[in-house]
């Protein structure tokens, strides 16, 4: 009985921060704020992307020349959900403006026009490090893009048509714990798109390029 009552007495007074010779301290509850992305863990992401196309090669009929397709910066922002430690899934969609021109052709150079596009990625992620501050990832899946609009460079080019694309993607890159829920994170990833053909006025133009897209930006964990 009096050992019991001297248990009862001891677990009154912790409540009150007074500690008892003998008795077995709680463990401290953990506040911190964890710094990894581990299961679980929905990650947003937005970055400033250089969109780089790589190895073009074009074929306009019947005027000759090349398709030139210039490089851009653009916005870019992605979810990426985590359902374990070192697999996460990302998805990213939006809607991009690609201007094109041709040179080098028989009437001299000319510009094309503005197309719209909607396009997706998404990826499935290997993190190495997912309970580090610093956590590299390689990540391998798939680029779509859907011409939705277009701005023909008038007059000269009246009418602009251009097929789907859809190819192959790996990418890498690392995301740094900030503070709390925030994140650093810097990404590459290229796009193996299949040949384009498109349709500009009476003729046509084959292009063959893959896309590199390097960015940085950070990322908020919910």
């Amino acid at each position: 009985m009096a050992a019991r009552w001297g248990r009862h007495l001891a677990a009154a007074l912790c409540l009150f921060g007074v500690s008892v010779p003998g008795q077995a301290a709680e463990p401290a509850a953990d506040t911190a704020s964890p710094g990894g992305l581990t299961a679980g863990s929905l990650l947003v992401r937005g970055r400033v992307i250089g969109a780089i196309p790589v190895g073009q090669y074009s074929r306009v009929e019947p005027i000759g020349g090349r398709v030139i397709t210039p490089a851009r910066p653009l916005p870019d922002l992605d979810v990426t959900y985590f359902p374990s430690d070192h697999v996460a899934v990302a998805g990213q969609i939006g809607v991009v403006s690609t201007r094109t021109s041709i040179r080098g052709s028989f009437i001299s150079d000319l510009p094309i026009g503005s197309t719209w596009s909607l396009s997706m990625t998404g990826a499935v992620q290997f993190h190495f490090l997912p309970d580090n501050a610093f956590n590299p990832y390689l990540g391998a899946g798939a680029g779509y893009t859907r011409p939705i609009a277009y701005e023909p460079a008038k007059p000269l080019v009246t009418t602009m048509k251009a097929d789907p694309q859809l190819g192959p993607m790996l990418q890498a890159g690392f995301d740094y714990h900030l503070v709390g829920d925030w994140y650093a994170n810097m990404e590459i990833k290229k796009i193996f798109l299949p040949p384009q053909v498109s349709r500009i006025g009476p003729g046509s133009a084959t292009v063959r390029l893959d896309m590199l897209i390097v960015g940085a930006g950070i990322g908020y964990r919910f």
